[in-house]
């Protein structure tokens, strides 16, 4: 079974656990799905996921160095640091898609894109957007999603530096609306 990687943010420069096939790296034409700026995560940073409030974009995609949908879910879950619920994917010889609740536009995205390939499956972090801030796991405070620029500008520190690495790491075709007022407003390019 030959097993795509969908990827848009810090799996594509810090791959950590991550075992895919660096002779060919990230390709640059997945699927298009609904990104942005929409998560606040344990260390402050805001990063990316799919969200139905997202900006259509054309993924990343890399090869799963396993064979095995389970395998791949696996390795995925470890290097994203949380739980295979938040890990999506998609058998095309069975045609069954996690999560099942997935949105249908975006189920059909990926279906159509995965027919263009010569994979058999395809897994991609499926986390939810988060605007809550924690601390010992507790929610400190809510962050509103249209003060993400100001929550981005009262950053300091070690906070603000991994904030601003993120969204300057992120690749060039993940043009999201919030990445070009993040740019214009901060110069985080």
């Amino acid at each position: 079974m030959k097993i795509a990687i969908l990827g848009w943010g810090s799996l594509i420069w810090q791959p950590k656990e991550l075992k895919f096939d660096t002779n060919v790296g990230w390709k640059e034409n997945g699927p298009v799905l609904p990104i942005e700026f929409a998560r606040i995560s344990k260390d402050g940073r805001l990063t990316l996921v799919i969200t139905p409030n997202g900006t259509e974009v054309p993924t990343l995609y890399s090869v799963s160095s396993f064979d095995s949908l389970d395998l791949a879910v696996s390795n995925l879950v470890l290097r994203e640091g949380t739980s295979e619920k938040y890990i999506g994917y998609y058998d095309k010889s069975k045609d069954v898609i996690f999560p099942i609740d997935f949105p249908i536009k975006e189920k059909d995205n990926i279906k159509n894109w995965i027919q263009t390939t010569d994979f058999d499956g395809v897994i991609w972090t499926n986390l939810p957007e988060n605007w809550d801030i924690k601390e010992n796991k507790v929610v400190i405070k809510t962050i509103d999603p249209n003060d993400r620029l100001e929550y981005l500008q009262n950053l300091k520190g070690n906070q603000s530096a991994l904030a601003e690495e993120y969204i300057r790491n992120t690749p060039k075709q993940i043009d999201t609306t919030y990445r070009k007022q993040i740019i214009e407003v901060l110069g985080w390019k």
